[in-house]
């Protein structure tokens, strides 16, 4: 079995790199001040999607992510008088500023945490942390193969299931000298979210759901792994760049079960009426050739194919991209669509799909 990776860049300008200036003070042994806040399109661990959007010039453009109590990050330091060290850090002290969610970060399982030195500093920061592996400058954490959504509540006529945030990997770089108003982290994902809303033309028991790239019977589409590790790797002048892997086959499926509140196997019922809403995360590429399937509890499969004009929908590489209209067929086993639009937001490259 052989291992592919792709290397997908990211600009500087998506990591914030804030420019201070040389300290006047000595600051040398002091404990550092972290904030952290999250990006308006970044998709985060244990926090929660606030259900608010904000409009950009001319397009609408993102929803707000919150931080939750509890959140542990891990982060990590260099500079001429230490080769690499570490600290969990812990949200504390969250606030709600327009299109961020703010939090202090305060030293998880340590009196002081990191302490600065003198000269340059790097921090790359990865969260969750239980999740997440430190090296050099470099951040990996795992995007599963199977996945589990929880029923969280109803709105007007949808099911809305809860993902597994602990599986939303997301990664944040800086470098700074000493500053004594302490630092501010800003997290990026570091994968790829599908948010879907379906309803079926019947009365329609779904016991399970697959994603997947490859060959469909007499069709071939590329193979493209959606669920491997992911790396990021913190350069301070060019920023972040992603990588991924996937070993075998294995990694172009992820399969999603559903569950009820009390954390049990949960077999949802949609129909016109009642739709369900549930989120899928893959590695951070740019994807094609998905097919999606949903299994039935009759034991028959029905499955569509994400396509424009015959043609596969290439989707961007960390973004949220929603989907939403389908009804799942009840007499056919695959359709291929035509979307009415396919909108590329302004200020990200988050993408919406109508299906009418």
């Amino acid at each position: 079995m052989k291992t592919r990776s792709v290397i997908i860049c990211i600009a500087a300008a998506a990591v914030c790199l804030l420019g201070f200036s040389g300290c006047t003070k000595d600051l040398n042994g002091r404990a550092i001040r972290f904030r952290a806040r999250t990006r308006p399109d970044s998709p985060v661990s244990k926090t929660s999607y606030s259900g608010v959007t904000y409009d950009g010039t001319g397009s609408k453009t993102y929803e707000r992510i919150d931080w939750s109590n509890g959140d542990v990050i891990v982060l990590a330091m260099k500079n001429s008088e230490v080769a690499v060290a570490t600290q969990e850090y812990s949200v504390q002290t969250i606030t709600v500023a327009g299109v961020n969610s703010k939090t202090d970060l305060k030293p998880y399982g340590a009196e002081n945490g990191l302490t600065w030195g003198t000269g340059t500093h790097d921090f790359w920061s990865g969260y969750p942390a239980d999740k997440v592996t430190v090296e050099d400058h470099k951040l990996s954490a795992a995007i599963p193969s199977s996945q589990v959504v929880t029923y969280s509540k109803k709105e007007n006529d949808t099911f809305v299931f809860n993902p597994d945030m602990s599986n939303a990997f997301m990664v944040a770089g800086l470098q700074t000298n000493p500053e004594e108003n302490g630092i501010n982290l800003d997290f990026y994902p570091a994968f790829t979210t599908f948010d879907f809303t379906v309803g079926a033309n019947e009365n329609t028991t779904i016991t399970s759901f697959e994603m997947e790239t490859g060959t469909y019977e007499t069709e071939t589409a590329a193979f493209m792994p959606l669920a491997g590790t992911a790396t990021a790797t913190f350069d301070p002048l060019a920023g972040m760049s992603f990588a991924y892997s996937a070993t075998g086959t294995t990694g172009n499926t992820i399969g999603v079960v559903f569950h009820n509140d009390k954390d049990e196997p949960y077999n949802p019922i949609i129909s016109t009426n009642n739709k369900m809403n549930f989120k899928v995360f893959a590695l951070p590429q740019d994807i094609t050739g998905i097919k999606i399937t949903f299994h039935l509890n009759d034991g028959t499969d029905r499955s569509l194919r994400l396509k424009q004009n015959a043609q596969w929908i290439t989707f961007p590489a960390a973004a949220k991209i929603n989907i939403s209209g389908l009804l799942v067929p009840g007499a056919i086993w695959y359709i291929s669509f035509d979307y009415p639009r396919q909108e590329q937001w302004i200020s990200h490259s988050d993408i919406e799909i109508g299906v009418e």
